[in-house]
């Protein structure tokens, strides 16, 4: 099989050597690999022939190398090898971590089609949040992200603790029009590692999959992680869990944005499913 590896060069040299293992256990199975900077990759472009497109990173990586694509229906299947931080569409999709098993992983030649979302017109692929979780992640150092993972995110949500920011936001959809202080929009299943804000979200579905906070206090971020880590059955008393095909969110402040990990700019947005589809392989 013909595959075109997708990553950062410019990545840790211990994450590195993990996509330097597996092009070596892909060529030793018999596979044809190319590799490709994931910052300028275009696969009708760089890779056309390509039978398999292997992102090697997290959700960011993989959101990058589909926003740089000029044509998404050239994109052969997609697999994500998992060196990244958080890794969601990885865990959701059973990617695993060892080359050797994650080459078997792959020869399954099992699909799933994954319709995408789009924010002001760019993809994201697993999930995005307005208000302070944002904030937070875009706050996190990369140098400390480089060295301690995941971890970096507690320690940027730690330093905003103290001087905790409330925003309001209006928020739109087709069929209604409220209020909130924070929201995640939800495409796969996880969110911020094994944990779920929605139990019905799947990268296979067809719609937007909400969570509202009309309250974004020190004490409901806390309840909101609390319940994450069970599962989240139910949103709590006036949490709001939604579904809808888009949903514009404006304020009166520069409330910051995420998507898949990543601080992508501030509001107002709109959020909307793109009728365009990833297949994951």
């Amino acid at each position: 099989m013909r595959i075109a590896l997708a990553y950062n060069p410019r990545m840790s040299a211990r994450r590195l050597g993990r996509v330097a293992a597996l092009a070596r256990a892909l060529d030793a199975r018999g596979h044809r690999v190319s590799h490709h900077d994931s910052l300028n990759f275009d696969c009708a472009r760089d890779a056309p022939d390509a039978e398999l497109l292997c992102v090697c990173g997290g959700d960011g990586t993989l959101r990058t190398v589909v926003g740089r694509q000029s044509d998404l229906a050239a994109l052969p299947p997609i697999a994500v090898f998992p060196v990244g931080t958080i890794n969601l569409v990885a865990r959701e999709l059973g990617y695993p971590r060892i080359p050797e098993d994650f080459i078997h992983r792959i020869e399954l030649e099992r699909e799933l089609s994954s319709p995408l979302a789009r924010l002001n017109g760019e993809p994201f692929v697993a999930c995005l949040s307005v208000g302070v979780d944002a904030l937070a992640v875009a706050s996190v150092s990369e140098g400390l992200k480089a060295r301690i993972g995941r971890l970096a995110y507690v320690e940027a949500m730690g330093r905003i603790w103290a001087k905790w920011p409330r925003h309001r936001l209006t928020v739109r959809t087709n069929t209604e029009e409220f209020e909130a202080e924070a929201l995640f929009v939800l495409r796969g299943k996880f969110y911020a590692g094994p944990w779920t804000l929605h139990p019905e979200a799947h990268l296979g579905h067809e719609t937007l999959r909400v969570l509202a906070l009309p309250h974004a206090r020190r004490r409901d971020v806390a309840s909101l992680a609390v319940r994450a880590l069970a599962g989240m059955k139910a949103p709590r008393g006036e949490w709001r869990h939604l579904e809808t095909d888009w949903l514009e969110i404006v304020s009166d402040q520069p409330v910051p944005v995420q998507a898949d990990g990543d601080p992508v700019g501030v509001l107002p947005a709109r959020i909307e499913m793109s009728g365009d589809c990833l297949r994951f392989r």
